[in-house]
């Protein structure tokens, strides 16, 4: 499938990191933005630079009818951020691929699907091959900073004997939504209740450890995976979220993947108000053995957007069907000039 000239885009989703999008695609001379879509009935049919924040019209509104704006945008690809899990966005991704759009989605557990839904995979896959589209999961994490760069970074090693990545995140610093998402405010009792519902925490760290383990060719025998809340020390304030010392601050969530008996993989992820030294770390135990250590971190929203404008322009190179991260080109930007 060639790569068009000017790549023709809908944004589906058009929350926080969907503005994001939008903002970053007309910004650039290469991306095109043909239509967007979201559900909220506040926004519908307001022009996307009014919720952008930007100055001049786009002409583009906010529809609540996918087959809609799929039909008359002709989108090349569908940039798509919604939920996080695959069963909520199937009929989603579904109405993108009828339309024989390509999907670049940040639905975390679409970064390797096959780890929580095999039989949604399997269903999504032939869909996809049967369109001749691509469906792609990507993000900042997961999506690169606890799989796809630790893969990268064992490329110089001979042998690899254990892998462990560290994300320190201080999301006082970050949106609203995401300090809710992990809990802030919430009593320990509250945050238990919404971790059994599946309302509270982090999305996707299983599914880094599998696509990291996949990448390196390890079978691993057994996976555990914990999270614990984080309480505060002291009274903790925000725009967004009050918290009072012995309420939840954040998680603190570890995934670990056993081969041959041994701890092979540790991903080790901390998200809560006021963390200190905020930071992103690897440490590649083998030969060559080394660590790589990101000073602050990578940001979340910004790096999410560069990373689906990364893979959008390189997602006709590759065969159709649900694809992951092993399967893309190397992620890069790419100039727009």
């Amino acid at each position: 499938m060639a790569s068009p000239k000017r790549l023709r885009v809908v944004q589906y989703g058009v929350g926080p990191i969907g503005l994001a999008s939008i903002r970053a695609i007309l910004a650039r001379q290469d991306v095109e933005l043909v239509g967007a879509i979201d559900i909220d009935p506040v926004k519908q049919q307001r022009d996307v630079a009014d919720l952008a924040g930007l100055r001049r019209p786009t002409g583009i509104r906010v529809s609540d009818r996918p087959e809609e704006v799929l039909a008359s945008g002709e989108p090349d690809v569908v940039l798509h951020s919604t939920q996080s899990h695959l069963e909520a966005v199937l009929p989603q991704l579904k109405a993108c691929l009828e339309a024989r759009a390509s999907v670049i989605s940040t639905c975390e557990e679409l970064l390797f699907p096959s780890a929580r839904q095999p039989k949604l995979t399997r269903e999504l896959d032939a869909l996809a091959r049967s369109k001749e589209s691509v469906v792609l999961g990507t993000g900042v994490n997961p999506g690169f900073v606890m799989d796809t760069l630790p893969l990268v970074a064992t490329a110089p090693c001979q042998e690899v004997r254990s892998v462990l990545v560290e994300r320190v995140v201080d999301v006082a610093a970050r949106r609203g939504s995401l300090q809710k998402k992990v809990g802030a405010g919430m009593t320990p009792d509250e945050f238990r209740r919404g971790r059994r519902k599946g309302q509270v925490g982090h999305v996707g760290l299983l599914e880094s450890l599998h696509l990291l383990a996949a990448g390196m060719g390890w079978e691993l025998d057994r996976v555990t995976e914990k999270v614990e809340p984080v309480l505060a020390k002291k009274a903790i304030r925000t725009p967004h979220v009050k918290v009072q010392p012995q309420q939840v601050s954040g998680i603190h969530h570890v995934c670990r993947g056993f081969r041959k008996g041994k701890q092979a993989i540790r991903l080790d992820l901390q998200m809560f108000l006021g963390a200190k030294k905020p930071h992103d770390r690897i440490v590649i135990l083998g030969t060559p053995a080394f660590e790589v250590r990101i000073k602050g971190g990578i940001a979340g929203d910004e790096a999410t957007v560069g990373m689906m404008l990364a893979l959008a322009r390189g997602v006709h190179a590759l065969n159709p069907g649900l694809r992951t991260m092993l399967d893309s080109q190397l992620p890069r930007f790419r100039s727009a000039e």
